[in-house]
């Protein structure tokens, strides 16, 4: 396989490259000459028939020979283009940007136990306002009950919890199905609308 990319050798290098499977080619380039795996080298060699005591170009494996620079081995690869990659979205989205940008805000610290990422509490001790009772003689512990207790007193800090755990549709709206689909055995018999005798039973 031959590279239009491959660097130029000199021609002192050229018999160091041939005893490292490398020749020059047309115009100045370089050509990888790895010898062809045969049919049966491919289907019934096995990986433990790659270990030898020889290079590939027939060395011994105590001697190294003449061994190219790695800037020629990189430069005889063939080209490879890049896949293709899906259209990604590069404009300055400012109101989504703003919108997921307010998501993270209010998301709180993670926590192990739980399968979804907690949210700030989004109101506190001090903006609690309960307004007065408008009953009559709401202030005569003569008539007091036990359910005027609820909302008696301001809340404290202690007790307004800091997260909560919400559950959202986000999952569900990605579905393409309005509802599931059925995927049951129909046992019942299917009626013709022309003549009793045209009644699939299976």
């Amino acid at each position: 396989m031959a590279d239009d990319r491959a660097a130029v050798a000199s021609p002192d290098r050229q018999p160091e490259m041939a005893s490292s499977g490398l020749t020059m080619g047309p115009k100045g380039t370089m050509i990888i000459t790895a010898p062809e795996p045969s049919h049966a080298d491919m289907f019934y060699a096995t990986t433990n028939g790659q270990y030898c005591g020889n290079w590939h170009n027939g060395l011994p494996g105590h001697q190294l020979g003449d061994v190219p620079a790695i800037s020629d081995i990189l430069g005889a690869r063939p080209t490879i283009k890049k896949p293709v990659r899906p259209i990604q979205t590069t404009a300055k989205c400012v109101l989504a940007n703003q919108i997921a940008e307010e998501k993270r805000s209010m998301e709180a610290d993670k926590v192990l136990s739980a399968d979804v990422v907690p949210k700030k509490f989004p109101v506190q001790a001090q903006n609690y306002c309960y307004p007065p009772s408008g009953k009559r003689g709401a202030n005569n512990p003569l008539y007091a009950t036990s359910a005027q207790a609820y909302g008696s007193e301001m809340p404290m800090d202690h007790q307004v919890p800091d997260r909560y755990f919400p559950s959202t549709n986000q999952f569900t709206k990605g579905f393409v199905d309005t509802k599931p689909r059925y995927t049951g055995l129909s046992t019942a018999p299917t009626p013709s609308k022309v003549h009793k005798e045209l009644d699939m039973f299976y």
